[in-house]
């Protein structure tokens, strides 16, 4: 009996072990899944202008331009025509910033600056102050500083990139906060709400239940998962005056996430892909100008030893990938291949990034990548 049980055991930690390579997880502390209901940022928005361009502002042709500039002018005392005003070193521009939760007035926090009319640069301009408001209407935050566009190209290999878009600029600390957004977050019952930043029903039952391992209650549990992404948590009485400290100690938790890797993203106008590096791909073919990728999943059967007690067979999926480029060139994937397995051969063979997104759009549309994918 000893024997059958030392068997048994063995093979249940032989199959945990299978499956926690199957789904890999890791500790993150709570304050990286997940954020406090009422704890967020809010958009603030304004109409400017950038004055000091070297003739690359807008044309005489853009009629909002010359009216923010007569309008401006008038807050001066200066009252000149819009149509005799040239305004090729003044571009109109939008500006735009994430007011933070808890800034106070005289914050400084990073603008976005961008073009709205037909100037070709914004490069080496500055912001006049410009009013920011929120969608209340209420003003949050003034604007105003030099700009900086990070414009130029850029060569590697042969491929050349744009580093920014020079109509587009920031202004780092340009703004200054002018009023503060009142922020609540413990309601009247005095419960708190965890909100998942991805929702999970398995990452949101385990919060509940680290939590209430951390703060088990004469009354019981204080921590419930609501639903995918929501934790609702009663603060304990301890805390109920200091509910500041019990939020930091909620936030320092660790709770195991499994990491998810099924999502690839994909910037066409960069050429840029960025993968989970295990996502799996389906038996297909893909011919694409000189390259041709082969993929061939086959169902394999692993057998338990002989009288086993209590084991049986486990059916798994075998892929091997195959890629031909221009001149014969042929690499051999190894068997259990990935996505990642097939950019790194396209690679091999000098595949550019647009050749790789084409293939890898092809493969999805086809049914056989089980993953997400994102254009950005």
């Amino acid at each position: 009996m000893k024997k059958t049980a030392i068997r048994t055991t063995i093979l249940f930690v032989l199959l945990a072990l299978l499956f926690a390579q199957l789904l890999p997880a890791v500790e993150l502390r709570v304050r990286n899944v997940a954020r406090f209901k009422g704890v967020r940022d809010n958009q603030i928005t304004g109409f400017g202008l950038v004055v000091g361009l070297k003739g690359t502002g807008d044309r005489k042709t853009t009629i909002f331009t010359g009216q923010a500039i007569t309008n401006m002018l008038k807050r001066f005392g200066i009252a000149e025509g819009a149509g005799d005003i040239n305004v090729r070193n003044v571009a109109a521009v939008m500006v735009t910033a994430i007011l933070p939760p808890f800034a106070k007035k005289g914050d400084k926090i990073d603008v976005l600056v961008s073009s709205m009319g037909d100037a070709k640069s914004l490069d080496g301009g500055v912001l006049l102050q410009t009013v920011l408001k929120g969608i209340d209407e209420n003003i949050y935050a003034t604007a105003q500083g030099a700009l900086s566009t990070g414009g130029g190209e850029s060569s590697v290999s042969g491929i050349s990139a744009t580093r920014g878009k020079q109509t587009v600029g920031r202004v780092p600390e340009g703004a200054l906060v002018e009023r503060e957004v009142p922020v609540t977050f413990v309601d009247d019952k005095n419960n708190v709400y965890l909100q998942l930043q991805t929702s999970d029903f398995t990452t949101a039952s385990r919060i509940a239940e680290v939590i209430n391992q951390q703060f088990w209650a004469q009354s019981g549990e204080i921590a419930n998962a609501v639903d995918a992404n929501t934790i609702r948590i009663k603060v304990p009485f301890d805390f109920q005056n200091n509910a500041v400290e019990f939020i930091a100690a909620v936030e320092g938790l660790y709770v195991e996430v499994e990491e998810r890797s099924e999502k690839l993203v994909i910037n066409e106008r960069t050429g840029t892909v960025v993968m989970g590096a295990d996502i799996a791909i389906d038996t297909c073919a893909v011919a694409h100008g000189n390259y041709n990728v082969t993929i061939n999943v086959t169902k394999q059967i692993s057998q338990p030893n002989p009288f086993s007690p209590g084991a049986s067979a486990l059916l798994y999926n075998d892929s091997s990938v195959k890629v031909e480029g221009g001149g014969n060139q042929l690499v051999a994937l190894p068997q259990g291949a990935s996505v990642i397995d097939l950019i790194s051969a396209l690679n091999v063979l000098g595949a550019s990034p647009q050749d790789i997104i084409s293939i890898i759009q092809a493969i999805k549309a086809a049914g056989a990548l089980h993953g997400e994918i994102e254009i950005m």
